[in-house]
């Protein structure tokens, strides 16, 4: 591989994995990553929270366990020994105008036992159906399904909508009924089909699993520093504030243009950017891949932290928070008790709250200035949380077209744009949250993918 050149377009999560993976298994590659903004790390930032001394994140603050790419990456990078879990799992469902439990043991929303459903929240006739084994009205068919049609099938209409969407639509800003059951949640899909059951299947797996095991994890001092970590190993590879603005083909491999009128040689490319700014970089080289990246929609959200004297606004001490339900009204999806689920934001004086606005089918936040938007979002926690107090400090943090929604067949449109780039664009390689997920370990997967793929062109 000496002499060989890979260029990473992006430097969000993805792209430094991608980046990090190349130089760490592939030293005689000469690696590049090329950022268009000031800043690396994309969604992941972890900043100073005024007047609290805290740092608090203003993107996702875990990851998943279950899968190994985000445990594996920091214990790589030295992290390992830095990881903590949130202190209390249990979270609330705010629900016809009032907070529930959210039932416990659940997948994705989902109960298991139909006696920790509140009461309340399900008809008896859709209790009794929790009580069984989870069976399709009919067999489910072939391929991809959505998420709605699975749960739909096997538990009623009303599990769905009110406890499995309020769920999802809160991680992916979106409408269960439309995302691919394959990739969103492959867990249920299979237990769907399989001959125990949904339920019979997910009780199965439950009764296998250590209940104290952590399910989620985060650095110490906040999902920023895998980022810092990171990059401090890839240093000066990294060139920011210069965006890729055209992709050629030259005969030795490839032409990366860049605004400022440049262009970096290489013989593979990882282009690990939204999929709207993958397509317009891919178009000229891979239209029909590109043609499917620039349909696929994006949700825009926006993460607001607010901080409460505790004597304004005390929680409760074990609940990490609580969901919205669609049809609740409410601007706010999505509540965390930030300093309840989290040790080292428990200053002892203050109440966090990380609060999420936004779905894919509700563009009203984004269309608020920053001064409606904080008084939207305080009246909505007057409503959950009982509080009208002025808070010690609010931090908007806009998230625009950040969560790409994922609909049925999506893994094999992927594919689709997987031929084109081979057929077409050879050594040019996708990477990011368009793969495989919107969550931290998914990224990580489709960069360390993404590595191997530029890698082996290389040889």
């Amino acid at each position: 591989m000496a002499g060989h050149r890979v260029v990473v377009v992006g430097a969000g999560i993805s792209g430094l994995t991608a980046a990090h993976r190349l130089v760490a298994d592939h030293p005689n590659l000469a690696v590049t990553v090329l950022e268009a903004g000031p800043r690396v790390g994309g969604a992941l930032v972890t900043s100073p929270l005024e007047g609290t001394g805290l740092e608090v994140d203003e993107g996702a603050d875990a990851f998943l366990v279950r899968v190994p790419w985000a445990a594996d990456l920091c214990t790589e990078l030295g992290l390992g020994d830095k990881l903590v879990a949130p202190r209390v799992r249990q979270a609330s469902l705010w629900l016809d105008g009032a907070l529930r439990p959210l039932p416990a043991p659940n997948v994705l929303g989902l109960p298991l036992d139909p006696s920790t459903v509140a009461p309340g929240i399900l008809e008896a006739a859709d209790l009794d159906r929790l009580a069984g084994t989870g069976h399709p009205d009919v067999p489910l068919p072939d391929g991809d399904l959505s998420v709605g049609a699975v749960v739909r099938a096997c538990v009623g209409d009303a599990v769905h909508e009110r406890l499995v969407d309020p769920l999802l639509g809160g991680v992916n800003a979106g409408r269960a009924d439309d995302l691919s059951c394959t990739t969103m949640a492959p867990q249920l899909l299979a237990a769907a089909r399989s001959d125990d059951g949904l339920l019979g299947s997910l009780r199965a797996t439950h009764r296998s699993v250590d209940p104290t095991a952590p399910v989620f994890n985060a650095p110490r001092d906040g999902m920023g520093q895998m980022v810092t970590a990171l990059a401090g190993r890839l240093g000066d590879r990294i060139r920011r504030n210069t965006p890729v603005v055209s992709l050629n083909r030259v005969s030795d491999g490839w032409a990366v243009g860049t605004a400022d009128g440049g262009t970096v040689a290489a013989d593979a490319v990882v282009v690990a950017t939204p999929a709207y700014a993958a397509a317009a970089l891919l178009a000229p080289v891979a239209p029909d891949g590109a043609e499917i990246l620039v349909e696929l929609v994006h949700a825009s959200v926006v993460l607001t932290t607010v901080a409460f004297r505790r004597a304004d606004l005390a929680v409760p001490d074990d609940r990490s928070g609580f969901l919205v339900g669609r049809s609740e009204g409410l601007l706010i999806t999505a509540c965390s008790f930030a300093d309840r689920k989290w040790s080292h934001l428990d200053d002892g004086d203050h109440t966090v709250l990380r609060v999420s606005c936004g779905r894919v089918d509700d563009d009203r936040p984004a269309d608020l200035d920053d001064r409606s938007l904080g008084e939207a979002v305080l009246a909505d926690l007057a409503t959950t949380l009982g509080t009208d107090a002025p808070p010690s400090t609010l931090r908007i943090s806009r998230w625009p077209r950040s969560l790409v929604q994922f609909p049925v067949g999506h893994a094999g449109r992927m594919a689709e744009v997987d031929r084109d780039l081979s057929d077409r664009a050879p050594g040019v390689v996708l990477a990011g949250a368009t793969r495989y997920g919107v969550g931290i370990p998914a990224c990580i997967r489709s960069g360390t993918k993404a590595a191997t793929a530029a890698a082996t062109h290389c040889t």
